[in-house]
């Protein structure tokens, strides 16, 4: 059946496309059109998502919003409530009931904790709140009284409370252990504000059923960790923890076996720069003994790079995040430079542009994964900030911990820098990079071009990745190193971008009898046979061909040959 105007749409489409749109703007657009769309918007099947903010017409969601109030409140879903001198008066007149009988979220952004105390206690009538969202706007200095009355909500499931000005370390929440009367129903706890150990050990006595907690370590607030007692949540497989402010290794150890959970999935981000934190044998020896279920680990750890300040270096064991340990449950380290840190990250292994065959397999043998510590730079010249501050202070730091074997450079980068870079990194087998400058042929000196002939075939570099070549003098440096490649990949702008570069490479290919090149990809926006078409006759008219197979999976070209 043909479509001819918009009435000829389904009401099941439009209940979907409704669940995009927020209730004022559904009812403006559609209430006044005609008698099947008013039935529509009344319909018990329609759960309205009501938006309260600065961003509409005041007279238009006034009126809309009084109209949904009056007519639909038993199909509200969610309120977001974002709080302004705007939406002040309707903060004053709001009353919630019962018979917000559908409404299962409430969210709060940028609320005074004076109105936040004002209507919590009305939520106590909703039957189905399970979510709720809190981003407080102004500095309170003790959240205690906000979390009884969250924790008098008898149906929530899901909590994030969010101190969004919280600048003031020395905040408190002062809340008694819970009794077997107070217990809450909470399930997912997120705490974006300062908590100490003693309050979080406070606030989890609440919630015993906590499936997921996350909660930033953001106190200048000392506490004995060791005269806390247990806390018991016997569902907790998921956990989070931020470490913005001081928690050593020994603290965290010492946290994880007073929870007396199974975890299965940790999250653990730290800038206190406590070196323990990068021994992987203390890591094994620890999660075997104290999280034997755990499933998942992502793990980032900054080290701050400033002048005058002496940055903290790893002097253990080396390579030691490559043990069977770390291999055979694929959790890799992974190390980043950007701005003034050094981030060590471990997570599950991801795919890697290099690992992929023309059929788009994932290759991770464990001999792979043993050779798979990356390191990623943002930046390479940082001494344009710093006087005593270089690249290679970075790249230091990270072999005291790891043989580094994939480069990505984030950064347009030069050739003598690059040259530099690879010094220090004879082990990279696989080099990507965003932009490399070089200049005409005869810009690089009779020196440099010798020194490039020298270094080149000592490293180990067999996979080249250009994310940014749109200059065409790149291809001469491209030249230097084409007979040591065997995988060469490029992200073009568009076809005639990749037919360009095409011609060129396969020129330089029949013009080096040692070449050792055998695949050549390009991504390229949308790409489709008929790409495929062209790039082939172009080859024959040009004379390029030789044996090799062509074809394309997903956006990417592939040009291999044996």
């Amino acid at each position: 059946m043909s479509i001819s105007s918009i009435e000829d749409l389904s009401n099941e489409l439009f209940y979907e496309i409704f669940e995009y749109l927020d209730a004022c703007k559904i009812y403006y657009a559609f209430s006044n059109l005609n008698y099947r769309f008013q039935k529509l918007i009344n319909s018990s099947s329609l759960l309205l998502k009501l938006k309260l903010d600065d961003s509409k017409s005041e007279k238009i969601f006034m009126n809309n919003y009084q109209q949904i109030l009056h007519f639909n409140k038993g199909q509200i879903f969610s309120i977001h409530l974002w709080t302004s001198e705007n939406t002040n008066q309707i903060i004053s007149t709001f009353t919630i009931d019962s018979s917000f009988n559908c409404l299962e979220s409430f969210v709060f952004y940028a609320i005074k904790s004076n109105v936040l105390i004002s209507l919590l206690p009305t939520l106590t009538c909703l039957p189905r709140l399970f979510s709720l969202t809190i981003e407080i706007w102004s500095n309170i200095k003790d959240l205690g009284n906000i979390y009884r009355l969250i924790f008098n909500l008898p149906k929530l499931k899901y909590i994030k409370f969010k101190a969004m000005e919280s600048s003031d370390f020395n905040i408190t929440i002062s809340l008694p252990i819970a009794t077997n009367e107070q217990i809450s129903s909470i399930e997912h706890l997120i705490i974006e504000h300062p908590c100490a150990f003693d309050e979080l050990s406070a606030i989890t006595s609440y919630t015993p059923h906590l499936h997921h907690l996350k909660f930033l370590s953001l106190t200048n607030r000392k506490v004995n960790i060791r005269r806390i007692k247990p806390m018991i949540l016997p569902n907790l497989t998921h956990l989070s923890i931020h470490i913005y402010r001081k928690m050593s290794f020994n603290v965290f150890e010492i946290f994880i076996s007073k929870l007396n959970s199974k975890i299965k999935v940790l999250s653990l981000t730290t800038i206190f720069e406590d070196i323990a934190y990068l021994d992987a044998n203390r890591w094994e020896n620890f999660i075997l003994t104290k999280l034997p279920q755990l499933e998942k680990f992502y793990f980032k750890y900054s080290a701050y790079f400033e002048e005058n300040y002496q940055t903290p270096m790893y002097f253990g064991q080396r390579d030691q995040f490559v043990s069977s340990f770390w291999l055979q449950r694929g959790w890799i380290l992974e190390i980043e430079v950007e701005d003034e840190n050094i981030i060590y990250s471990i997570r599950p292994y991801q795919k890697r542009w290099y690992e992929y065959d023309t059929e788009h397999k994932m290759i991770n043998t464990s001999d792979q994964l043993s050779k798979s510590i990356r390191l990623s730079l943002d930046e390479v010249c940082p001494e344009q900030w710093t006087k005593t501050i270089f690249i290679n202070d970075y790249i230091n730091h990270a072999l005291a911990l790891t043989q580094i074997y994939h480069l990505e450079i984030y950064a347009k980068i030069f050739t003598d820098k690059l040259m530099e870079i690879l010094r220090l990194l004879p082990g990279v087998t696989t080099l990507k990079i965003y932009s490399l400058s070089v200049l005409q042929q005869g810009d690089l000196s009779d020196d440099e071009i010798e020194f490039l002939c020298i270094l080149l075939p000592k490293n180990q570099i067999k996979k080249i990745c250009f994310d940014h070549m749109k200059n065409m003098n790149e291809v001469y440096m491209l030249t230097l190193i084409c007979s040591r490649i065997n995988h060469l990949q490029i992200k073009c702008i568009n076809y005639m971008h990749a037919q360009l570069l095409t011609g060129l490479i396969l020129t330089e290919i029949k013009n080096v009898s040692n070449s050792l090149l055998r695949l050549l990809c390009f991504s390229i926006p949308e790409a489709h046979d008929e790409m495929i078409e062209k790039l082939e006759k172009m080859i024959d008219d040009k004379n390029l061909r030789f044996d090799f197979t062509i074809k394309h999976v997903m956006d990417t070209i592939y040009l291999q040959w044996k």
